[in-house]
């Protein structure tokens, strides 16, 4: 936990067996020794994952104390917290945070990844433990033999905050105890006495009811409208003037995307809430947040998805919105073209730049749409417009040297989106 040197001389052995130990604060246990609480959590709880654990007690700071020998424990030292606030290493911990609240039933985000991007979901909400308070005490009896041979008891004082994803802020706190409430042996040193009172932390923030609804409101965050059919919508008459005379249904209808990676783009389809953007805006997102340029602020479920053809539909708690209409005219090479979207950053939203279909590219034996338009970061899965402000494709990649855009874009094809997702126009 600390980095510490121990010198060690030859005194005389302590005659009290527990002469070293700095007394821990009196807490009852979390929970009596029984049937372990197994909660019940709607298919609208979020995934959550620890982010981070901090020590942060004021230098100078004095939290317990430590001991060592061969065969008992004497030369007994205070514990000076010398350094200030310090970031723990997670993968240390982490684990006992996926087990606590894994036995509780909460949802948690798997520790381990093999393969990037691999996992089909990535946590919704980040929890970070700040240790505000502590008591540990340690003895290392065996120094001839082995050094990481312990014996000690802790107490933890933990402020925990809980970040959403989605709404890009803290939206709970609340502080817990740890103990290991008598001795305990470690064969891993200190990390083996501070373990079990931070598990006893975790176990009083599992069962915390507000936090409890944190992860699972009673009032979902969206209210989902997928379902395992197929999703009908019906078709956006579409527009037969040029794109500038209704520019405000265009504007009213392409969105900022927010989930649990980032940031990006994408364009309402349905007056009911069905949106489109690029499957890697979502990816490993459950509910994400759509900012509409008139203001409004929705909640939503990636009903479907493709990573193969980088598309994915958002269904959406808003209704009553602006669609816009997805053409059925075939591109031919040098077609004026506009894209809209959030490149680089939040203030960005609805920005047009104009350019002209550069070609109909075969790219691993899928239809892409090329051009010179610009895009940047952030205008994933915005639409591509045709002359007229009709969907012609869904901003999918933009080839750039370093930083620098070179005019190389690709478009996934409306046309694809029936074959890829489980979507039907009527």
């Amino acid at each position: 936990m600390l980095n510490r040197g121990l010198t060690i001389g030859l005194v005389v052995v302590c005659a009290c067996a527990r002469g070293y130990k700095k007394d821990l604060p009196a807490i009852e246990p979390a929970s009596p020794k029984v049937a372990t609480q197994v909660f019940k959590f709607t298919d609208k709880a979020r995934l959550t994952k620890l982010s981070a654990l901090v020590f942060d007690l004021p230098i100078g700071h004095v939290y317990g104390e430590v001991s060592a020998g061969y065969g008992a424990c004497y030369n007994k030292q205070p514990m000076t917290n010398t350094q200030g606030k310090m970031e723990f290493d997670l993968t240390k911990y982490a684990d006992l945070f996926t087990t606590v609240m894994k036995r509780h039933g909460y949802p948690v985000e798997e520790d381990v990844e093999v393969f990037r991007d691999s996992k089909e979901r990535v946590a919704d909400l980040q929890v970070a433990a700040r240790i505000i308070g502590a008591t540990i005490n340690e003895c290392y009896p065996d120094l001839g033999n082995n050094q990481k041979r312990a014996k000690g008891d802790a107490y933890l004082k933990v402020e925990w905050s809980v970040y959403s994803t989605l709404e890009k802020k803290v939206i709970f706190t609340t502080v817990t105890d740890g103990s290991t409430y008598e001795e305990v042996k470690s064969e891993i040193g200190e990390l083996g006495i501070v373990r079990p009172a931070l598990a006893d932390a975790i176990e009083r923030l599992a069962l915390d009811a507000k936090y409890r609804q944190v992860v699972d409101p009673p009032t979902a965050v969206a209210t989902p409208k997928a379902s395992a059919a197929r999703i009908k919508i019906k078709r956006a008459k579409e527009f037969s003037s040029e794109l500038k005379s209704h520019i405000d249904l265009i504007k009213a209808a392409v969105a900022t995307v927010t989930a649990n990676k980032g940031s990006g783009s994408g364009f309402v389809i349905s007056e009911d809430g069905t949106v489109v953007t690029a499957e890697h805006v979502v990816s490993g997102s459950k509910l994400v947040k759509v900012n509409l340029a008139s203001g409004k602020e929705c909640y939503g479920e990636v009903a479907a998805s493709s990573k193969q053809r980088d598309l994915a539909i958002i269904r959406l708690d808003c209704s009553g919105l602006t669609p816009l209409p997805l053409s059925r005219q075939k591109l031919v090479e040098g077609s004026e073209v506009f894209a809209v979207g959030t490149p680089l950053s939040d203030k960005l939203q609805f920005s047009v730049t104009k350019g002209v279909v550069s070609g109909i590219r075969k790219v691993d034996e899928l239809d892409y749409i090329q051009s010179d338009v610009s895009v940047h970061s952030g205008s994933s899965g915005g639409p591509l417009l045709d002359s007229k402000g009709n969907v012609v494709g869904v901003t999918s990649v933009g080839i750039a040297a370093g930083s620098v855009p070179v005019g190389l874009n690709f478009f996934v094809p409306v046309s694809d989106m029936e074959k890829y997702v489980p979507i039907d126009f009527e």
